[in-house]
């Protein structure tokens, strides 16, 4: 535990670090950035000029960017627990202009209980992921129309899958949308995993944003688990760098071995800030939990997340 301990205090001095006046410190830290970004960039080209076939310069922005973060959670009646997570998204404008390459790790749940781990060394090796292509078939402001191919690597086994997301948008006003989604991916292994949105999204002001989100999802290969969470938040825009979000979350679950029923409670706030340039962040996130497994005693939960994006995401 005060390894532990240590290692998330360790995390959160990073803010203090990055964000000194020391000139030549702040150089090497840009100079590293830029070096790792200009190698996703590089990367990005390489791979739509093999696809294409093409070395033709054409006039594009830089798209492709990589996020990735560590998360720590700590709840009350539950030991410390850590999660790693990755996003990349490769844009090849050669090859098509509408296709992504895409890595990311991959979630077998809804709820705020995200494949995680005990120890800080399996934080990689407990994760899945996937690596994929996606084409962007149709995408407008009301409509949103995806499809795609990849690979999910659960260890070192691989199992292909195909996906297919349908999205559309209704506006009642200028402030007022409601928007309606569905993911699709079928696995070999893994087999059907559908997840389905309906939101209403309000905007109050430039600064405040309101939303109620209602997700089901259906995990085929989980003993075809369902998965149903509504959450109200409400979040407000403090700064270009600062955003805070308040939201109630109602979660609840069942399977085909037991009675669907409800999972937990959660009233929370989340603070992000960059506070680094606009690559750097942290993330606060504090609030109360009441699970069904202990009687919906109330119970605390804090997460902390330190996160480095390099591109433009």
């Amino acid at each position: 535990m005060p390894k532990t301990l240590f290692f998330s205090f360790c995390l959160f001095c990073m803010a203090g670090l990055f964000a000194s006046d020391n000139r030549s410190h702040t150089s090497e830290i840009d100079d590293m950035h830029e070096k790792i970004s200009d190698w996703i960039y590089t990367t990005s080209n390489s791979i739509d000029i093999f696809f294409s076939g093409s070395d033709k310069e054409i006039p594009s922005k830089k798209e492709s960017y990589l996020d990735t973060s560590f998360d720590t959670y700590a709840e009350s009646y539950r030991p410390l627990r850590y999660r790693f997570n990755v996003s990349l998204r490769l844009r090849l404008p050669r090859t098509e202009r509408k296709l992504n390459l895409v890595l990311e790790d991959f979630k077998n749940t809804s709820s705020v209980d995200l494949p995680n781990s005990g120890a800080l060394a399996d934080t990689l090796r407990n994760n899945d992921y996937l690596l994929g292509i996606q084409y962007r078939r149709h995408e407008s402001k009301y409509t949103r129309i995806r499809y795609g191919t990849g690979i999910r690597f659960r260890r070192y086994t691989p199992d292909p899958y195909l996906l297919l997301y349908l999205g559309k948008s209704y506006y009642f006003s200028k402030s007022w949308e409601l928007l309606l989604s569905n993911k699709l991916r079928y696995f070999a292994d893994y087999r059907l995993d559908n997840r389905a949105e309906a939101s209403i999204i309000k905007v109050i002001n430039e600064r405040l944003r309101f939303s109620y989100r209602n997700i089901y999802r259906f995990i085929e290969n989980d003993n075809d688990r369902n998965e149903i969470i509504n959450t109200v938040s409400l979040e407000q825009f403090i700064s270009p760098k600062t955003g805070l979000c308040y939201s109630i979350s109602i979660y609840s679950s069942g399977d085909s071995g037991s009675v669907f029923k409800l999972g937990y409670y959660y009233a929370g706030l989340r603070l992000r800030h960059y506070y680094y340039r606009h690559w750097a962040y942290y993330q606060v996130e504090g609030g109360t939990i009441l699970r069904e497994e202990n009687n919906f005693k109330p119970a605390g939960r804090v997460a902390f997340k330190v996160g480095l994006v390099f591109g433009k995401e």
